[in-house]
């Protein structure tokens, strides 16, 4: 037909179906083909001006493994309450389930409380929870239509996980009346010339230019899994989270923990200075007053305020909790944190120039060594880590301090941690003078590589199917052996 344009079968198809702004998965799935698939036909469309082809981000929300559990099982909290026996108006709970304690804590914000070591509740507000819990089981089974308030809650605790991927969307650039299908050929054989069948087909020329399919990782990254579990063993131990930036002052990186400016102690970590003109959040006047008087008192020098506002990479992240602790000062409390820090060493099995650290402090009265190594060993055996050794050690901002040793498969012994009492000249300006200070700072990329039996630290980012799938194995057999995040230490 004169002025028509003969495309291959599936970008007609595309083409057709795409007479509106339309994302590429939902046509494949109506031609029964995968979007992959038709990708190269996509960019033909594209490359002839035939379809309009965007990018767009487009946020989900699916159910982690613990989510898909509880969907079909039910809340604890649903659970907890469904225990309850009620006889004349009075309902009571009794607190002998196995997830008491992780019932109770989300049915908190409910106001239920309990007293005696039961719950007791009247028949009326005992319906009026189980229909609040109920609903907000039934959003679980269908995350996306749920709340955000509900959603925020899931994500919390861990049930659902918020992903955003960028799909592929299509527009065609020209009428569906003007195209017609035809058979598509990128070579012509003897036999097509000398018969003239040529004359049929609609040669397609090669677009080296054509984006190749994308190839999903097989399993998740395993990395990524063990971090999330040791933030979940932190909490189930009773700790908060903190987070912090990681382009940090040289203050809560370095002066606030007592490194003086001109001291060797400032070159125990190498750093990643950064050049900065804008402006930067400078710290509470006295705080930083209160720094100055230590670091001159105690170093006998003149501290330079415009230093402590320059910028670098962290080097740890016990800049991080120090700033928990200068925001909270006095009282009992356990935060810990977990990011990147960042510092210039040289590549080889055990380094990097960017690695991960566990950071924690635990604040109050009357707290000793004794308890910092016990908190280091109840951390240690609910990571599902073996024996752990300590041996004296220096750093500028604790006394006494440690370092923190396990063994691993090949590599023997190694140090994956440091620990200590926070010196009064930290805790002090911080407005910290009647509890003590634990503190510590694990190296996670280190412990990964003790618990999955791996030798060299750049194996813990790789990209390589195979490993990935190996080394989740590893991490998958060594969750099964840890079992539930859980378990509560006590000073």
């Amino acid at each position: 037909m004169s002025g028509t344009i003969a495309v291959a079968r599936p970008l007609y198809e595309i083409l057709r179906r795409a007479q509106e702004w339309r994302p590429l998965d939902e046509i494949a799935r109506e031609v029964g083909a995968s979007s992959e698939s038709l990708m190269r036909y996509v960019e033909e469309g594209r490359a002839r001006g035939l379809l309009r082809v965007e990018r767009r981000a487009v946020e989900s929300y699916e159910l982690t493994e613990e989510g898909k559990r509880r969907a079909e099982e039910g809340l604890p909290e649903y659970k907890l309450l469904k225990s309850a026996v009620c006889n004349g108006g009075r309902c009571v709970i009794g607190l002998s389930h196995p997830e008491a304690e992780l019932a109770l804590a989300n049915l908190a914000r409910l106001g239920v409380r309990p007293a005696g070591g039961i719950v007791e509740l009247d028949e009326e507000t005992l319906r009026r929870l189980l229909a609040l819990v109920e609903e907000r089981q039934a959003y679980l089974k269908s995350p996306e239509r749920a709340p955000r308030e509900a959603l925020q809650e899931f994500i919390r605790r861990k049930l659902v996980r918020r992903r955003e991927r960028v799909l592929l969307f299509v527009k065609s650039a020209v009428p569906a009346d003007l195209v017609v299908p035809a058979e598509m050929k990128t070579a012509l054989t003897s036999e097509d010339i000398i018969t003239g069948r040529w004359r049929e087909y609609a040669l397609k020329p090669f677009d080296l230019a054509a984006e190749p399919p994308e190839c999903p990782a097989p399993v998740p990254h395993f990395f990524h899994e063990f971090l999330n579990y040791v933030r979940e063993v932190m909490v189930g131990l009773g700790f908060e989270e903190v987070r912090g930036p990681a382009l940090e002052l040289e203050f809560w990186n370095f002066d606030a923990l007592f490194q003086a400016q001109d001291h060797p102690a400032r070159e125990i970590h190498d750093t990643f200075y950064v050049e900065w003109d804008g402006a930067v959040s400078a710290p509470p006047e006295d705080i930083m007053l209160a720094v100055k008087r230590a670091h001159e008192e105690k170093w006998k020098y003149a501290w330079d305020s415009k230093k402590s506002l320059n910028l670098v990479l962290r080097t740890q992240t016990t800049a991080t909790t120090i700033r928990a602790l200068a925001e909270r000062g006095e009282g009992e409390y356990k935060v810990f944190t977990i990011g990147r820090v960042f510092r210039p060493e040289r590549l080889d099995p055990k380094h990097s120039v960017e690695f991960h650290q566990l950071d924690g402090i635990v604040v109050g009265p009357g707290l000793s060594l004794k308890h910092l190594l016990g908190q280091l060993e109840q951390i240690a055996r609910a990571l599902g880590m073996g024996e752990v050794k300590f041996r004296p050690a220096y750093f500028p901002f604790t006394s006494p301090s440690v370092e923190v040793y396990a063994k691993h498969p090949e590599l023997g012994w190694v140090e994956f941690g440091g620990a200590g009492i926070f010196r009064p000249e930290v805790t002090e300006p911080l407005g910290v003078g009647k509890c003590r200070v634990l503190a510590w700072g694990w190296g996670l990329d280190r412990v990964a590589m003790i618990l999955l039996g791996i030798g060299d630290i750049r194996e813990l980012f790789t990209k390589d199917p195979g490993r990935l799938v190996e080394y989740y194995g590893r991490w998958a057999r060594l969750r099964r052996l840890a079992g539930p995040p859980g378990g509560r230490f006590t000073m």
